[in-house]
């Protein structure tokens, strides 16, 4: 097997965790798998299609010891593997760096389960969050995004609507870089498919020049989420339809009509509590607290 370098493009939440372990369990061998291992350095919010911050970003002496690590493991023989969000916006540092031993993977995932599930864990919300809104969720006032015509209604937005945002500028940046890429250095797959269809999987594996083995018939099988978490914030999953430009690219993506009113109930099963254990939980905080002490709102 030729040795390559492999980044994602994808936003959070879509399957990095099951990718890692899978990658990592079956071909140990062959491939060198890791899972976000720079946290936020790569600071997609202002590196996107900023070509400046790219290269003040490349001085970085931890990403060159991190790029030099990579190094070693293709000497090794082996394949090197990045998991992860953080990487999205690396792509035309990438290509500079490793040439054409470069390949993109782009996975997506229904951008209502996406947003969804980020509400959960505090994005675009005020005041969670920092380490988020500082290095990586985008905003229509950066330079490097696509939707500046959001910045209008930016402030009326809810959480969810700026996590279709923040999904929008991810895979728009991604099929920009498919274009850009040369023939077989970019892959695209549904995470959805990687799970349920065994062709996709393949098409994956194919792509990364690994072979067929027996335990990867059971990766699928395997649920790997660590930060599974569900909100007592009301989420408003008809609010997509609000969004024509993410409806669009869903569709692109082989979303077609897997926004229904039949899927809103489930979304809303999987992230939302309901509403009597929102409001055991309410009573709890409340009972807990001292007498003649009242907690202030946060709404």
């Amino acid at each position: 097997m030729n040795s390559k370098v492999v980044f994602l493009i994808t936003t959070a939440r879509s399957g990095t965790q099951w990718l890692h372990q899978t990658l990592a369990s079956c071909y140990p061998d062959l491939v060198h798998a890791e899972h976000e291992p720079m946290g936020y350095l790569y600071d997609p919010r202002h590196c996107l299609r900023n070509p400046d911050r790219l290269a003040r970003l490349a001085e970085n002496p931890r990403l060159q010891a991190h790029f030099g690590d990579i190094d070693q493991v293709l000497a090794s023989g082996k394949s090197y593997v990045e998991l992860g969000f953080p990487a999205f916006a690396m792509a035309p540092l990438l290509r500079q760096r490793f040439g054409d031993r470069l390949r993109l993977v782009q996975v997506t995932r229904n951008p209502a389960r996406v947003a969804a599930s980020l509400v959960t864990h505090h994005w675009y919300m005020p005041d969670r969050r920092a380490d988020i809104r500082d290095a990586i969720a985008p905003t229509p006032g950066d330079a490097g995004v696509r939707l500046h015509s959001y910045a209008d209604r930016w402030d009326r937005l809810s959480p969810f609507e700026k996590n279709l945002f923040y999904w929008y500028e991810v895979h728009r940046f991604g099929l920009e870089q498919q274009d850009l890429s040369p023939p077989g250095g970019y892959h695209r797959a549904r995470f959805e498919d990687l799970l349920k269809q065994r062709e996709a999987l393949t098409g994956l594996l194919d792509f990364l020049g690994l072979p067929p083995r027996p335990e990867i018939e059971t990766a699928p099988q395997r649920k790997i989420d660590r930060f599974h978490h569900k909100t007592a914030q009301a989420i408003d999953f008809r609010t997509i339809r609000r969004h024509p430009e993410i409806i669009a690219l869903s569709e692109e993506l082989g979303y077609r009509g897997q926004i229904q009113a039949s899927d809103l109930k489930a979304l809303a099963q999987r992230y939302q509590k309901g509403r009597l254990r929102v409001l055991g939980r309410t009573l709890k905080d409340a009972l807990s607290r001292p007498m003649g002490l009242v907690a202030p709102s946060h709404r």
